[in-house]
């Protein structure tokens, strides 16, 4: 029988190129973690003009795309007061993103459907946003930090 030591690392003592090896670990096995809260925000507020979500993709660094049966008939006789600017009807934080964005630009131009349209642009712009968050360095040495991962001295996870 041998006996073997190791020497074990927090990712803050590993030098920079077995930091991005970490980070790189970290990168394959994360999933982000709000795609359905994030649906269920945007799928709530389409509802809310009986329009459905009939197509949506996004992701980090590729471009978003979605389509709803939205018509102008969805918007019709709709008035501003209507609406609270800080509705959060699902409590997820893109339900500001989408009425925020929505009361603003029916505000500014008295067209519901144009106000539709901006606001799941910009939900599904800060969605993949934030899903570029999470593959950033900061947000993956956090991770990596706050999970008390350890590793070899190359950066290989050490998991025993």
């Amino acid at each position: 029988m041998k006996t073997a030591t190791v020497t074990i690392y927090k990712f803050e003592e590993l030098s920079d190129d077995a930091k991005e090896r970490a980070r790189q670990w970290w990168r394959d096995t994360m999933d982000y973690g709000w795609h359905d809260e994030s649906l269920d925000s945007v799928k709530t507020f389409c509802a809310f003009f009986n329009v459905k979500l009939t197509y949506w993709q996004v992701g980090a660094f590729m471009p978003y795309e979605y389509k709803t049966d939205a018509t102008n008939e969805n918007f019709r006789g709709l008035k501003l007061k209507d609406f609270d600017r800080d509705n959060m009807p699902t409590g997820y934080c893109l339900d500001c993103d989408l009425w925020q964005t929505f009361y603003d630009e029916f505000k500014k131009t008295s067209d519901a459907k144009h106000a539709f349209d901006m606001a799941l642009d910009a939900a599904f712009k800060t969605w993949r946003n934030d899903i570029e968050y999470q593959y950033s360095d900061e947000a993956t040495d956090e991770s990596i930090i706050m999970n008390e991962y350890e590793f070899f001295e190359n950066g290989k996870r050490a998991a025993f």
